[in-house]
């Protein structure tokens, strides 16, 4: 089962998770209080800042077989003020400022959170915002599959009744087909190449690491982004985002272990 978590810190969150349980039939789930089920969705409020979740083995532990995958509900944040509807997985390629452990990657969702952007690209038809993903960044640090969800960047976004809407529907659409999985390499924060590729071709996007993390890349955080890129296949590399030294590393990373590298 997908489970939905919506922080009580986070006012975006709390609008998406209202219009989520004003639009669909969410019950009761037996023998847990606080937790709604719908169809193979679970939902839950948590108390703490979602990139902070320290103690999720202790709130979900019994139900941790039962759970598939983890989506959090979040507000977007941008200095730019960039108006978006973002998806993006979780982890730190250097420091944990936001949460997380420094140097961790948590377990991507290819499957779910490329379905939820495809989604979100079909359904949303007005001109506010932009529908991408995000690279990698933040916590928490989770071993099992998840993603955030996200809607930018102030009170009159996260109120936005066509943007709540495309999110619930969204997240609550099934995911139809399993695509092979890449790691994103290379350009701006926005991914804007790689959210392209994924959406014009048939292929699941995990962890992504933007220009700004390649600086510093090792290989063993290359071979961290595909170990947590469940299935993956290699990696999908903006060409002219990506310096000649990462070039390298993940040329040389997908000759030794014969990964397919596709260039955009």
């Amino acid at each position: 089962m997908h489970l939905i978590l919506a922080s009580r810190e986070d006012e975006a969150s709390m609008s998406m998770a209202g219009r989520l349980l004003e639009t669909v039939d969410f019950r009761g789930y037996p023998d847990y209080d606080g937790l709604l089920a719908h169809e193979n969705f679970l939902f839950s409020y948590i108390e703490v800042k979602h990139l902070f979740l320290e103690n999720f083995d202790q709130l979900f532990g019994s139900l941790r077989e039962r759970i598939s995958d983890v989506i959090f509900l979040s507000r977007h944040s941008s200095k730019a003020d960039i108006k978006s509807l973002t998806v993006h997985p979780t982890g730190n390629f250097n420091g944990a400022l936001l949460g997380g452990r420094e140097k961790k990657l948590s377990m991507s969702d290819p499957g779910k959170m490329t379905a939820t952007l495809r989604a979100m690209n079909q359904i949303y038809r007005g001109g506010t915002f932009s529908v991408t993903f995000e690279a990698t960044h933040h916590g928490p640090l989770l071993d099992m599959p998840n993603f955030f969800i996200e809607i930018g960047t102030t009170e009159a976004q996260w109120k936005d009744v066509e943007a709540l809407d495309t999110v619930v529907q969204s997240i609550m659409s099934p995911v139809k087909q399993a695509l092979p999985s890449y790691v994103g390499v290379g350009g701006g924060h926005y991914m804007p190449k790689v959210t392209r590729y994924a959406l014009e071709n048939d292929v699941d996007v995990g962890h992504m690491i933007s220009k700004h993390a390649l600086e510093e890349i090792s290989e063993s955080m290359l071979l961290q982004s595909i170990e947590k890129t469940p299935n993956c296949k290699g990696f999908i590399v903006d060409r002219k985002g990506v310096k000649s030294q990462a070039k390298q590393l993940v040329s040389s990373i997908s000759d030794q272990f014969g990964l397919e590298t596709i260039s955009v």
